[in-house]
């Protein structure tokens, strides 16, 4: 009678295969209703976590945390309309794209910045600071979105006002020229305060507006995309 003898199984093999299909059998949840029904992808703790594709009413194709999209990615409803960029705990946020079929027309592209899922416009803030010069320290621009339509430059610096030793006066600051590249403005105004500021406010802005505004060897260019009211502070460290 002859024995048959089976080779061995290492125990590295075994806990290969055991390891393989537990992940094979690991349940990976979405947690957005709206992409319930299955999913390709990365998993941790049964839910979907790194790169992977849910396919439920809707699909969503791109990076997942803890169940919910989260990073980048590409969004499509199930009427076909489309969003490409960045998602933050389910809601688009950032810098992204919008397609909107139109039956019988041309698909309608928005190109812009979402916040908390709703599109704020074609730039994150109404303003941009292209350029400063290296004794500017800060700029910082505060915007309210009323009817005014006029930009206050608030022009700060160390040692404004300040008396030297011999008693004489530092000068204070202030936007010796104003530049405009773009826009236009009816009026400017300046005040001196008693503080180590100046003020500078242009009136009757038309929106959008560049400027280059140079005060004494410095220089700033600023760009304002929306209508309102806008305060600059600059601040100077001479």
């Amino acid at each position: 009678m002859t024995k048959t003898i089976l080779p061995k199984i290492e125990a590295s093999v075994i806990g290969f295969l055991f390891l393989s299909f537990a992940a094979y059998s690991q349940t990976c949840e979405v947690d957005k209703e709206s992409l319930k029904g299955t999913y390709t992808g990365d998993c941790k703790k049964n839910k979907a976590h790194g790169k992977g594709k849910a396919i439920g009413v809707d699909t969503y194709e791109g990076e997942f945390k803890n169940g919910i999209p989260d990073g980048n990615g590409t969004y499509t409803w199930s009427n076909k309309n489309v969003f490409e960029g960045k998602y933050v705990k389910g809601l688009r946020e950032g810098k992204g794209t919008m397609t909107i079929k139109r039956e019988g027309a041309q698909d309608s592209v928005i190109e812009g910045f979402w916040k908390k899922d709703a599109y704020i416009g074609k730039n994150e803030n109404p303003w941009i600071v292209h350029s400063k010069t290296g004794s500017v320290r800060e700029v910082q621009v505060e915007y309210n979105s009323d009817p005014l339509n006029r930009i206050k430059i608030v022009v700060t610096n160390t040692t404004g006002g300040a008396q030297t030793s011999s008693g004489a006066t530092m000068p204070r600051y202030t936007v010796d020229n104003v530049q405009v590249l773009k826009g236009h403005y009816e009026r400017l105004t300046s005040l001196e305060s008693h503080l180590k500021s100046t003020e500078t406010t242009l009136i009757e802005v038309i929106f959008p507006m560049r400027v280059k505004l140079n005060i004494a060897s410095e220089e700033v260019e600023l760009e304002f995309f929306e209508s309102g009211s806008y305060i600059v502070n600059i601040s100077i460290n001479k």
